[in-house]
């Protein structure tokens, strides 16, 4: 069976930040996966995975100078902005390539069989160049906007969070703070209604039609959201995938080459193992 050890090294930002709601964080993970190719091959898709043991995630990623609650920062690492993610150091003493799949970032390193990947490691490779796999766009208005004015808003939140429902009627209740009233003041023009000028409920609650609501949601969805890196670091995982979709066992032209007078099963069920050092920075509200 296949090990995953867990290592984590922190440190927290001290530079001022234009939004004070959000905390800026640098997190080192010591990934390291081990086993043998049969028993990658024998464990099917799940196979060669490091991920944090369940329940720790919170510890690891969150801001551990902040006295929050559990519940508080475990809803504050569900919506992480990564700012960047670096490859310090790999080494690999598995006899065949792999290609590494990090879920919080994009996979931007592809082969030529379509296979997107954080990154690729050769055969029985050793590297300590710093290597920069991913780098948030920050130079966009709306992601500056939102970041600091909305970040506690997500794809999956954005059309419940702030929003009272109201049974069996065609209209809701949104909170005057709510991303979709900024862009209904922004548009007034479109809409042809002035949102500053509507009344109020309580004086924060503006009531707008499931119609338009739906129809902003999605607008917000897709020409902002889809272009920020928000990413849930409670489901963090680094996987290995051998290249050009072969089976860990499927012996290939790379893996005959390390053969030499082994037979087959002793290459097979000989122990290797994957170290990576990735640096992740991120923001999370507090």
């Amino acid at each position: 069976m296949s090990e995953r050890k867990n290592a984590v090294s922190t440190s927290v930002a001290s530079e001022p930040f234009t939004n004070p709601n959000n905390t800026r964080i640098t997190r080192r993970l010591n990934v390291c996966i081990s086993g043998t190719l049969a028993n990658f091959f024998a464990e099917g898709q799940g196979a060669a995975t490091w991920k944090p043991i369940d329940g720790k995630q919170v510890f690891m990623f969150n801001n551990n100078q902040d006295k929050t609650d559990l519940t508080s920062a475990i809803n504050s690492i569900k919506n992480a902005y990564v700012i960047n993610c670096k490859c310090l150091e790999v080494k690999s003493s598995l006899p065949v390539p792999v290609g590494v799949m990090i879920n919080c970032i994009p996979n931007m390193e592809v082969t030529e069989t379509g296979e997107y990947y954080a990154f690729t490691a050769l055969p029985m490779s050793y590297n300590n160049q710093i290597h920069t796999l991913f780098e948030a766009d920050n130079s966009t208005s709306e992601d500056l906007e939102w970041r600091q004015q909305f970040r506690e808003y997500t794809a999956e939140n954005l059309a419940t969070h702030n929003i009272l429902p109201v049974s069996g009627m065609p209209y809701v209740f949104v909170h005057e703070t709510h991303p979709i009233v900024a862009l209904l003041r922004a548009n007034s023009d479109v809409v042809g209604v002035k949102v500053d000028e509507a009344a109020k409920i309580d004086g924060e609650w503006f009531k707008v039609s499931k119609q338009v609501l739906d129809t902003c949601c999605n607008t917000l969805r897709q020409k902002v959201l889809t272009k920020m890196n928000c990413q849930d670091l409670n489901q963090i995982q680094v996987q290995l995938k051998r290249l050009d979709a072969k089976e860990w066992t499927d012996h290939g032209d790379c893996l005959m080459e390390y053969m030499h007078d082994m037979d087959d099963t002793s290459i097979l069920d000989k122990p290797c193992s994957f170290h990576a050092r990735i640096e992740l920075c991120y923001e999370i509200p507090h």
